[in-house]
C-alpha cells in the first residue's frame, strides 16, 4: 500500500504536526512533550489504551481552550505555535491507536484502540471547524515571513476553508455529524477486510506446482485436506505457481470475496455519507472535493489523465495479450479466453520459456532478512543512513526496533513488523506514530507488512519491501522542519506515492541486488540471471498499468456521483473500460479495496505518483543509478523539505524543469520496443 493516513481536511491536519522551534516552551508545550514521550508501545491490556485515550482527549481539549481564548495580537511564535501543539496531541495520538487497532496480538487491545479513534476524530472535527483558531491563524501578520512559513501558513488557511470554518453554525454542526459517521463507517470498513482471515481448502494434489517449501510449511490436517488463508504469503504462491487451473480459480475468488458481503452495506453508506458531505460543504460530489487541493486538481481531469496513460499502454498491453493468449494455448488448449487467474501463472511460465528465466528459481535468492539487510544497504549506500538496533520495547515478538542516523546525527527510529498473525493488518503500510521536528522530536515510524516470516520470498515482495520502507525514509528525512505541518504528512496526496514508486528501480539493479541476493548455499545471485529477470520484466507490465487504471476509475467513479448505483455493476464497468481481463465471476473485490477509505476518489494517486517518479528517475539515468551525489542532491531536494514547499516545486528544483508526463508514456511504449526486439 502506502503511507498510512485518513484523507479527510481532519486527518489533513492530523498527518503531521508538531511545535515550532522557535517559540519558547510554555508549561502546556512542556506537558505535551512528557505525556507524547511515553509512547505506550507495551500495552498489554484495554483498559490501559482506554486510560491513554482519556488522557490525550483531556490533553487535547485543554490545547485548544487555550488557542480560541487567546487575546491579544495574534503572532506566529504563540498562535501558530498553540496551533501545532494542539495538532500535536490530536495527530500523534491518533496515530498511537491506529497502531495498535492494527497491530495488537490482542483483540480486546485492538477493540479499545478502534473505539477511541472516533473520539479523537470528534475532537479534530471540532478543531476544523473553530472559527477562533482559525480568526486567530488568519490575524497573524504575513510580512516579513520566509517562503516557506508564508507557504505553510497559508495551507493550513486553506485546509480550514475547505473544511467549512466559514460556513454557518447548523452547516458546522452537519459537518461535524457527516466526519464521525464516516469515521466510524471507515474504522468498520477496515476491520471487516482485516478479521476476514479465511479458510481455504484444498486436496493436496491440487497444489501441484506450488514451490516444495510452501507445501512443507502448509501440511494437511485431520481431514486431509490443505488449508490455506487469505494472508498475502498464502495466496500469491497458489496464483503464481499452481498447476491447477480451478484451484487458481477458486483462491482468486475466495480472495477477492474477502469482507463480502459484510462490507456491501457500510461501503454504501461511506459513499452516501461522503457525498452527503460534499453536498453539504457546495461541491457536486466528494471527489470534486477531495481533489481540488491535489495536483491534479479536479475528477475531470484525473479522468482525463487516466485516459491519456489508456492510451499509451494500449499496443503494448494488447500485443503482450495476444501473445500470452497464443503461449496459455499451447499449455491448456481448453483455454479460449485467458481469466485473471491465469496472468500471474502464464506469465511466469511464458517468461521461463521466452527469457529463460523462472519466478520459482529467483525467489530461492530471497528471504525477508536478507531483504532487509539489503535495504539497509542500500539507503546507506544512497543517502548515507546508518541504520543500527534500537534497544527498545515492542508489542509482539516478532516486532524488531531501529534507528536512522546520519554519521553521528539520530534522524529517525522505526519498527518493522513484517509478517502476517491473527487480527493483524493484512496489507502493506508505513504508519506513522511520532511526528519529528527539529531540536523538539525525533520522527518515529512502523512497516506494518505481510511477507513470509522464513523460507523464500518473491521478488515482488522485495520490491514492496523497499517501496514502503520509500514512505519510512521519506518521513524520516521530512521529520527536521521548523514546523511539523512542513513534514511529509502536508504534501499533496498525488504526490506521496513518487517517492516509493522512485525506490523500485533498485530492485532491478544487480548492483544492489548482490549485495544481499543469494541462496541457502551461499551464491550470490547470478549477473546472467538479473539481466534475464530485467528482460523479462516488461512483458505485462503494460497491462498491469490497465489494471492499475480500472481500480482508479473504480475510485473516481465510486466518488464523483451520487451513490445510487449499484456497486458490481458500476465496478465490472470500469474493470470493461481499462482493464484486459474480464470481471471476475462470483468476484466482489469493491469490498476488500481497503483503499475505498483511506485513498476515496484518488487512487488513481499510484499511476499520478508513477509518472512523476519516472521522470524524477531520468536524472538518476543520466548520472548512473547508484550515483551517491545525485541521492543525496534527491534527499536535500526532494525529501528533506516534506510539505514545506508544492511538490511542483520540489521537482522544479531536482529536475530543473517542470513535471512532465513524457518519462511515463515512453516507458509505456518502450515495452512494446522491448518486445519486439526480443522475438
Amino acid at each position: 500500500m502506502s503511507f498510512l493516513t485518513r484523507l479527510t481536511f481532519t486527518a489533513a491536519l492530523l498527518a503531521s504536526t508538531a511545535l515550532s522551534v522557535q517559540a519558547a516552551p510554555t508549561a502546556l508545550d512542556q506537558e505535551v512533550t512528557a505525556y507524547l514521550k511515553a509512547f505506550p508501545d507495551t500495552v498489554t491490556t484495554a483498559a490501559a489504551i482506554t486510560a491513554r485515550c482519556e488522557s490525550t482527549l483531556a490533553l487535547g481539549t485543554k490545547a485548544k481552550a487555550a488557542l480560541e481564548t487567546r487575546k491579544g495580537p495574534a503572532t506566529l511564535s504563540e498562535d501558530f505555535a498553540g496551533f501545532d501543539t494542539l495538532l500535536l496531541v490530536l495527530g500523534d495520538g491518533s496515530n498511537e491507536m491506529y497502531l495498535f487497532s492494527e497491530t495488537s496480538p490482542l483483540k480486546e487491545v485492538r477493540d479499545a484502540a478502534q473505539a477511541c479513534i472516533p473520539k479523537l476524530s470528534d475532537l479534530a472535527t471540532a478543531v476544523s471547524l473553530s472559527r477562533p483558531i482559525y480568526d486567530r491563524l488568519a490575524a497573524i501578520p504575513t510580512k516579513g515571513l520566509d517562503e516557506k512559513t508564508s507557504f505553510t501558513l497559508q495551507k493550513m488557511l486553506t485546509n480550514y476553508r475547505l473544511s467549512g470554518v466559514d460556513k454557518d453554525d447548523a452547516t458546522r454542526a452537519r459537518v461535524t455529524e457527516l466526519q464521525k459517521q464516516i469515521t466510524e463507517t471507515g474504522l468498520k470498513f477496515g476491520e471487516n477486510i482485516r478479521n476476514d482471515k479465511g479458510d481455504i481448502a484444498f486436496k493436496p494434489e491440487e497444489l501441484a506446482g506450488v514451490p516444495q517449501d510452501f507445501i512443507d510449511a502448509h501440511k494437511p490436517g485431520a481431514d486431509g485436506l490443505v488449508h490455506l488463508t487469505l494472508n498475502y504469503p498464502d495466496v500469491f504462491p497458489v496464483l503464481d505457481f499452481a498447476t491447477v487451473r480451478e484451484t487458481r480459480k477458486k483462491m482468486l475468488i475466495a480472495f477477492q470475496n474477502r469482507a463480502y458481503p459484510a462490507n456491501e452495506t457500510v461501503l454504501k453508506n461511506l459513499l452516501e455519507q461522503r457525498y452527503a458531505l460534499a453536498q453539504t460543504l457546495g461541491y457536486p460530489n466528494y471527489a470534486a472535493q477531495v481533489t481540488i487541493d491535489k495536483m491534479i486538481g479536479s475528477p475531470e481531469r484525473a479522468a482525463k489523465f487516466l485516459d491519456e496513460v489508456n492510451v499509451a499502454a494500449k499496443p503494448g498491453a494488447d500485443a503482450d495479450y495476444a501473445e500470452l493468449l497464443t503461449f496459455a494455448r499451447t499449455v491448456d488448449p481448453s483455454i479460449t479466453e485467458l481469466q485473471r487467474w491465469d496472468s500471474s501463472y502464464m506469465q511466469n511460465l511464458l517468461r521461463k520459456q521466452k527469457y529463460d528465466v523462472s519466478a520459482e528459481e529467483v525467489r530461492q535468492y530471497f528471504t525477508l532478512d536478507k531483504a532487509r539487510d539489503g535495504i539497509f544497504r542500500l539507503v546507506h549506500d544512497l543517502f548515507g543512513a546508518d541504520i543500527r538496533p534500537w534497544n527498545t520495547p515492542v508489542w509482539d515478538k516478532s516486532v524488531t526496533a531501529w534507528e536512522l542516523y546520519d554519521a553521528d546525527k539520530l534522524v529517525g527510529r522505526f519498527y518493522l513488523d513484517m509478517s502476517p498473525r491473527d487480527g493483524k493488518y493484512n496489507h502493506a503500510a508505513q504508519f506513522p506514530i511520532r511526528t519529528g521536528i527539529e531540536g523538539r522530536q525525533i520522527p518515529v515510524g512502523a512497516l506494518i507488512c505481510n511477507f513470509p516470516a522464513t523460507g523464500p520470498m518473491d521478488h515482488e515482495d522485495v520490491t514492496t519491501f523497499l517501496h514502503e520502507f520509500g514512505h519510512l525514509i521519506h518521513a524520516m528525512y521530512s521529520g527536521h522542519t521548523h514546523y511539523g505541518v512542513q513534514s511529509m504528512g502536508n504534501l499533496q496526496w498525488d504526490f506521496i506515492e513518487a517517492p516509493s514508486q522512485l525506490l523500485e528501480e533498485w530492485t532491478w539493479n544487480y548492483d544492489t541486488l548482490k549485495t544481499f541476493a543469494s541462496n541457502d548455499k551461499g551464491e550470490v545471485i547470478p549477473e546472467a540471471l538479473v539481466q534475464k529477470m530485467n528482460a523479462g520484466r516488461r512483458f505485462g507490465e503494460a497491462g498491469s498499468w490497465k489494471g492499475q487504471l480500472a481500480l482508479s476509475a473504480v475510485s473516481l467513479n465510486f466518488y464523483n456521483r451520487k451513490p445510487d448505483f449499484d456497486l458490481q455493476p458500476m465496478f465490472d464497468a470500469q474493470l470493461a473500460r481499462y482493464s484486459l481481463y474480464p470481471a471476475l465471476p462470483g468476484g466482489h473485490y469493491y469490498a476488500a479495496f481497503g483503499h475505498l477509505d483511506g485513498y476515496s476518489a484518488i487512487y488513481y494517486t499510484y499511476v499520478w505518483s508513477k509518472a512523476i517518479a519516472l521522470d524524477l528517475f531520468t536524472r538518476f539515468e543520466a548520472a548512473g543509478i547508484r550515483d551517491q551525489k545525485t541521492a543525496v542532491a534527491y534527499r536535500k531536494l526532494v525529501l528533506e523539505p516534506g510539505g514545506s514547499e508544492d511538490a511542483n516545486v520540489l521537482i522544479q528544483d531536482f529536475l530543473g524543469r517542470p513535471l512532465s508526463l513524457e518519462a511515463f508514456k515512453t516507458e509505456l511504449a518502450k515495452k512494446q520496443d522491448v518486445r519486439q526486439q526480443s522475438q
